[in-house]
């Protein structure tokens, strides 16, 4: 059977809830050894969101599947003499902690490098450089500052966050593309390094075409829509700021969630009674 990517590659995981998490998980369905490290209580999100008494919770299971896990108590001396020959045996180590809680164990980047200069030290936080760097944060935190939640909703209602967990997840995703290009580039070098990968960021990324689409439609509607393919159709999203579109309004078509049927009133939010049944020239409409 053909290697995994990442077999033979050890990864340190010292995360907790979801951004970290589903990194490391990333990292162990591509082949990684993963060795949870867990304070000696266990994750708490082991018990966090329990649907079924006494075992470990979905929420935890989810995120964590394919992993080892060991407890150690990091406060003790013989707990920080483990750590420190873990890492000395490990190829990275991914934390998110708060900011400056790993340096206060004791294991500043200084000291990681110095006993095992080979390591790809990752870690995650709400926020890079600047004002909030000290400041945590957490899914809908990081939707908020990141933009998307001014990208979700409807045009005269408040800020949405979506449902998917661009904020954990998605820094995540963004996490391991860092730790594996850090990984590629020890091969030619033969040191490792620091990744530092901001929740903030990651999401900005991730909305950054819709926030151009809201700079844009800023100046009116778009020239390209409606024309001589779509008619009075235009496809969703295509004039839209937010949830609706911007000068005109719009109703979605039942069934056909792609297309949206221009109509003039103010943009805002339709009434049921005013949806559009089918597409135009379909025999019916608003």
């Amino acid at each position: 059977m053909t290697a995994m990517a990442l077999e033979g590659v050890r990864v340190l995981d010292m995360t907790h809830v979801q951004s970290g998490p589903s990194a490391t998980q990333l990292l162990a369905w591509l082949g990684a050894d993963v060795v949870k490290l867990e304070a000696p209580g266990g994750d708490i999100t082991r018990r966090q969101l329990r649907d079924l008494p006494d075992v470990d919770s979905l929420y935890f299971t989810m995120l964590n599947c394919n992993k080892r896990s060991i407890t150690l108590n990091t406060k003790t001396e013989r707990g920080k003499e483990i750590l420190t020959e873990l890492i000395r045996r490990s190829d990275v180590l991914v934390e998110n902690f708060g900011p400056g809680a790993v340096d206060r164990m004791g294991f500043t980047w200084e000291r990681i490098r110095q006993i095992n200069p080979r390591i790809v030290y990752a870690s995650i936080k709400g926020f890079g450089a600047g004002p909030y760097v000290d400041f945590k944060a957490y899914e809908v935190v990081a939707q908020a500052m990141g933009g998307s939640m001014a990208t979700t909703g409807d045009a005269d209602g408040p800020p949405m966050a979506t449902g998917a967990q661009i904020g954990d997840s998605g820094t995540g995703i963004h996490a391991v593309a860092g730790i594996l290009a850090a990984l590629l580039q020890r091969e030619r070098t033969g040191r490792g390094q620091r990744v530092n990968v901001a929740m903030q960021h990651a999401v900005l990324y991730l909305c950054r075409v819709k926030l151009r689409d809201q700079q844009r439609l800023a100046h009116g509607p778009l020239a390209e829509y409606p024309n001589e393919d779509f008619g009075d159709e235009v496809p969703a999203l295509g004039q839209r700021v937010r949830g609706w579109s911007a000068g005109v309004g719009g109703q979605v078509c039942a069934g056909r969630p792609e297309r949206l049927r221009v109509c003039d009133r103010p943009a805002g939010r339709l009434e049921a009674d005013q949806r559009v049944d089918r597409p135009a020239g379909a025999g019916g409409g608003s």
